[in-house]
């Protein structure tokens, strides 16, 4: 029974978002639409932004659930671009909020996550300092990062197709700079 009503409310908390901004929405909406005491609602709930922080953990658990089976980066963003883009009105209502952190914050760990494990992969082997693969890393998060962000703020206009085609002719550059970064050790005869 505990599980049924935590799904009601979380279920219930995703449509009010399909129909208004997280900062218009309020415990009563969500106990009135659930039709449950507000009682019940904070047994589960200290208020609406953990149940928001909840969302977004719940989504970046399954990501790395999906990602430690050893999926490769191009599912992992397609995946993220497919998420977002289905749940377009919730996205455009929590951008429309003062909110927007928590998306952002689940964004940005998952775009790092998968970028560090792509990195790790390519350049596994090649006798790469830490700070030279970790600057790598953190130069593509800032850039995939930044083009996520403009692609919520500005409503998803693109469909998820071509963003991830944008990202892949990125990543071709993200390759060519691991191969220049290589070269560049073995010409300083640290490799």
């Amino acid at each position: 029974m505990a599980t049924t009503t935590k799904d009601l409310i979380y279920r219930t908390f995703l449509d009010l978002l399909r129909q208004k901004p997280f900062d218009k929405i309020t415990v009563r909406d969500i106990v009135d639409a659930a039709n449950i005491n507000r009682n019940t609602f904070y047994y589960y709930y200290s208020d609406i932004y953990e149940l928001l922080e909840e969302i977004f953990n719940m989504e970046e658990s399954k990501m790395v659930e999906t990602h430690s089976e050893g999926f490769r980066w191009l599912v992992a963003f397609s995946n993220l671009l497919e998420v977002s883009y289905n749940n377009k009105k919730i996205i455009n209502n929590i951008c429309a909020s003062r909110s927007y952190e928590y998306l952002e914050t689940y964004m940005f760990k998952s775009s790092k996550m998968i970028l560090n494990d792509y990195v790790r992969k390519l350049t596994e082997n090649q006798n790469l300092p830490d700070h030279t693969v970790e600057f790598i890393v953190s130069f593509y998060h800032y850039a995939v990062s930044g083009c996520l962000t403009e692609w919520y703020r500005t409503g998803m206009r693109e469909p998820p197709e071509e963003i991830l085609s944008e990202f892949m002719l990125m990543f071709e550059g993200l390759v060519s700079t691991i191969d220049r970064a290589i070269e560049r050790q073995k010409d300083a005869g640290s490799v």
